[in-house]
């Protein structure tokens, strides 16, 4: 059983890791990015370049560009559905047009482009919602991100990731780290190393904060990935998705 994802990966590895980080926060940018660079890993940030001033904004990640980790898209309203909040005049992705969304994406992506160029580019869907509408006209926004990146990152079931052979690249599944400890993210790699998957893992703050992943915990992952960088390969996500591009090309496989 699942022979086939184990025979899809690169020369030596098992399955893959991406450490994927939301909204372009400071701590990402003092910890986690020294952190992971200290052991040889590179990882995908999604930011919202928002406002007038979104080059000054974006500044600090032109290194981080450079060094080698992708700067990734996330719109640049970061919108979500409007049941996170009281308001009965909340427009949210409910009273979003699939239109209106695109615009957003693509001027989100002139941005990123003018300041922190890429060749190719994930997308994360803010909230991990891949919709607008509501009811019967609710629809998926996921085709507008298969036209327009390389791959989409939403959100999958607990314990179960990326197929390298069957995943939709539009619509990845991840694994939300919030207050997870290091042994269950440990954990969750080695299952996803014996079903030969893809874990993209989904980090906000590293340090104290409502969406925080604890700096000891964070730091005793990479120290288990570095410890078996042999068996993991840890790469961004539009690195990966690259690769099963040309992967399933060279197998006949649907790309």
């Amino acid at each position: 059983m699942y022979e086939r994802n184990r025979e899809a990966w690169p020369e030596h590895y098992l399955g893959a890791v991406s450490l994927t980080f939301d909204d372009g926060n400071h701590t990402q940018l003092e910890r986690a990015v020294p952190m992971m660079e200290e052991r040889g890993f590179r990882g995908t940030f999604y930011l919202c370049p928002k406002g007038e001033d979104y080059a000054r904004i974006l500044r600090p990640w032109v290194e981080v560009a450079a060094n080698g980790h992708e700067i990734g898209n996330h719109s640049i309203s970061h919108i979500c559905s409007r049941n996170f909040s009281d308001d009965p005049n909340a427009k949210g992705l409910e009273g979003t047009t699939l239109e209106e969304l695109e615009a957003d994406i693509v001027e989100a992506e002139r941005r990123l482009q003018e300041v922190v160029p890429a060749t190719h580019r994930s997308f994360a869907y803010p909230c991990y919602q891949t919709w607008v509408g509501e009811g019967e006209q609710r629809q998926s926004y996921v085709p507008i991100i298969a036209r327009h990146f390389i791959a989409g990152r939403s959100v999958g079931e607990y314990a179960f990731f990326n197929s390298p052979i069957n995943c939709d690249l539009a619509c990845l599944w991840c694994t939300p780290a919030e207050h997870m400890r290091s042994p269950e993210m440990n954990g969750l790699i080695e299952r996803a190393l014996t079903m030969g998957q893809w874990c993209v893992f989904t980090f906000h703050h590293i340090g104290g904060a409502r969406l925080g992943t604890a700096e000891y915990e964070f730091e005793w992952l990479l120290d288990y990935l570095a410890q078996n960088r042999e068996r993991v390969w840890v790469a961004p996500v539009a690195t990966v998705a690259e690769y099963l591009i040309e992967m399933r090309r060279e197998k006949g496989i649907r790309a």
